[in-house]
């Protein structure tokens, strides 16, 4: 897996884990996943776990470069936090729901939980520019080591929604930092 230098989040490092979407290392997991409705984001429709049909036989985007202009504004503004191929890679191996369909429910569902987990890394990168006191800059460094312990054991989506409401729960207890630098 690709993983770039970890952003400065702060006085206290976390591990280098990619936030940021690399297409090129994952299996196209947003392509399936989600259910498209027809809308002023997507001009097609199509099932959840069921490729998009813009996909090509090698699993790339055939219209990538004219998304929007296609109708595929929420494709194009579509973010996964570094999910897609930390999924991929490191939690499948780099197999692929494209070479064997037993994955795509696997995958997807996995997709769906990793995604919301990078959310919350973001969130905690982000309260590093607060100026957290050490003790609350600790906190969030162990929030975030918790958040990524359970990305490696594949989780649930209960598991996700504990970590969520912790995590949520101590983003409020910082509202007191963020009025102080308004």
């Amino acid at each position: 897996m690709v993983r770039l230098s970890p952003p400065d989040i702060g006085r206290t490092k976390m591990a280098a884990i990619s936030l940021q979407s690399d297409c090129s290392n994952c299996a196209a997991l947003c392509c399936v996943t989600f259910e498209f409705e027809v809308s002023d984001d997507f001009a097609i429709g199509k099932p959840a776990e069921t490729a998009c049909p813009n996909l090509d036989a090698c699993g790339q985007c055939k219209v990538h470069d004219k998304l929007e202009d296609l109708g595929f504004r929420g494709c194009a503004v579509f973010e996964c936090y570094g999910a897609g191929q930390r999924v991929s890679q490191e939690l499948f191996g780099g197999r692929s729901w494209q070479d064997d369909a037993s994955l795509v429910h696997p995958m997807a569902e996995c997709f769906r939980q990793v995604r919301r987990l990078h959310e919350l890394l973001m969130l905690l990168e982000a309260a590093a520019a607060l100026p957290l006191s050490p003790a609350d800059d600790a906190a969030r460094v162990s929030h975030a080591k918790a958040v990524d312990a359970l990305v490696i054991k594949i989780p649930v989506e209960r598991e996700v929604d504990d970590a969520a409401a912790l995590v949520h729960g101590f983003l409020q207890s910082l509202q007191g930092y963020a009025s102080r630098n308004s």
